[in-house]
């Protein structure tokens, strides 16, 4: 115990509470330090349909959707927090081989004595959409919505002031671009761009912590959140690419990479020799709920539009999402649409891949509080609308929402393989369990 208790004070003493919206299991207490621990597993079988000329229409799986570790402290003022992804989550293979699984190891330093006012630094979230600000453990179905695979930016390496003042919430932040778990390799040749800086300004009083936010309205307990709340924020972020060793920092980013920057999919980004392309992005979103006799009522709405461009050409997207919740005692029912807008030069090589036709989600779900947010059974219906559809000759088929990677069968060296890509209806079925604390 004392070694344990040493250790502990040791990364404490060295850093520096964890999001409110999670309740941890105090481990280490002091009069003026803590230290938190928590975790969470979810399950998750699903079910698809489409037309498949090769290999069965219906595919069913049985997958570890997530499984985290927490701990987070505070030493006097300044507190931290660290999870780790152990199972489900995109691997990060770094070129040295070592395959990384860090998701947020983040400070919070008070400035000048503020109670309102602190600066972030570590790796976290980059401040970008409601959605993806969003714990994982907190949704109102299975994953997030196709909108996502757009204007995803994840976690990054860097520093964001946070300022709070009364409703109001600020936030800037500088990050490198290049994403969460990089390796160093020094003394590479490079010609440096401009570092990724990202905003998120809002007015409500909907969310504690502006990393952490929430859909569902119940708590650890199972009780109901039953303020009438709301929040109203909007976004940006912009950077310049850094031409480092023998490719560019957006090109080799390793995770969490949008359609804009998928070289499967853009096909400016990874085109030799390598141009500094800019990348930016705008949204707002907003999100409120409301006590109304027995029930609680919530809802959500985002609009995002990106651009990736350098001197071979230019990519954009814009996408919108919305959805609503019912509550009541342990059972929650939600509806969620979304829409993605592609870029006609979207390609893999020469072999284009979606037009500009919209690509659409709508989805109900519906979840049992088994035992408030420790234990909860999620159950949803995703329903893909025009969806594009790799197909590999004598092989089957992949649904690209759900396997973007899977464009590369198109061409092989540049020449057209003779797979096909083409737009469909696709049908799912998800049912999540999920325990945390």
């Amino acid at each position: 115990m004392k070694i344990w208790f040493a250790a502990a004070m040791i990364v404490v003493l060295s850093a520096g509470v964890g999001p409110s919206a999670l309740a941890e299991i105090p481990v280490v207490t002091t009069d003026n330090a803590e230290i938190d621990f928590g975790g969470m597993v979810q399950l998750l079988g699903f079910a698809q349909h489409l037309d498949d000329p090769y290999k069965n229409d219906d595919r069913v799986y049985l997958f570890m959707n997530r499984a985290r570790l927490r701990l987070s402290g505070h030493y006097d003022e300044v507190s931290f927090y660290t999870e780790m992804g152990l199972g489900g989550e995109d691997a990060i293979v770094a070129t040295t081989g070592v395959s990384l699984g860090l998701l947020d190891f983040a400070f919070n330093i008070p400035l000048g004595g503020s109670k309102t006012t602190y600066l972030k630094v570590g790796q976290f979230k980059v401040p970008y959409g409601r959605e993806q600000l969003t714990y994982e453990g907190n949704f109102q179905f299975a994953d997030r919505s196709i909108n996502n695979l757009g204007f995803v930016v994840g976690r990054d390496v860097g520093a964001a002031v946070v300022s709070h003042p009364g409703l109001f919430t600020l936030i800037g932040g500088v990050f490198t671009g290049g994403g969460r778990d990089v390796p160093p390799d020094h003394y590479l040749p490079e010609k440096l761009g401009i570092p990724l800086f990202a905003a998120r300004a809002g007015i409500g009083d909907l969310d504690e912590d502006p990393f952490y936010l929430t859909q569902d309205v119940h708590g650890f307990k199972g009780e109901i959140d039953r303020r009438r709340t709301g929040a109203v924020f909007v976004n940006a972020l912009y950077t310049k690419d850094t031409l480092i060793g023998h490719s560019t920092v957006l090109n080799v980013k390793l995770a969490d990479k949008s359609l804009l920057l998928d070289g499967d999919w853009n096909p400016y980004i990874g085109k030799a020799p390598f141009s500094q392309g800019t990348w930016w992005q705008a949204g707002a979103d907003a999100a409120g709920r409301l006590p109304l006799r027995a029930v609680e009522l919530s809802g959500e709405a985002a609009f995002d539009f990106g651009k990736y461009s350098n001197s071979y050409g230019a990519v954009q997207m814009w996408g919108v999402r919305a959805q609503g919740a019912v509550s009541y005692r342990s059972f929650e029912l939600a509806l969620r649409y979304a829409m993605l807008v592609p870029d006609s030069n979207f390609s893999y090589m020469t072999v284009p891949l979606t037009g500009s036709e919209p690509i659409q989600e709508i989805t109900p779900s519906a979840t049992w509080f088994v035992r408030g947010q420790r234990l909860k059974l999620v159950a949803d219906l995703p329903i893909i609308i025009n969806d594009p559809v790799f197909t590999e000759a004598n092989v089957g088929s992949y649904a690209a929402t759900d396997l973007p990677d899977q464009a590369t069968v198109l061409a092989t060296a540049g020449v057209p393989t003779g797979n096909t890509v083409t737009r469909q209806n696709v049908y799912e079925a998800r049912l999540m369990v999920q325990a945390q604390f």
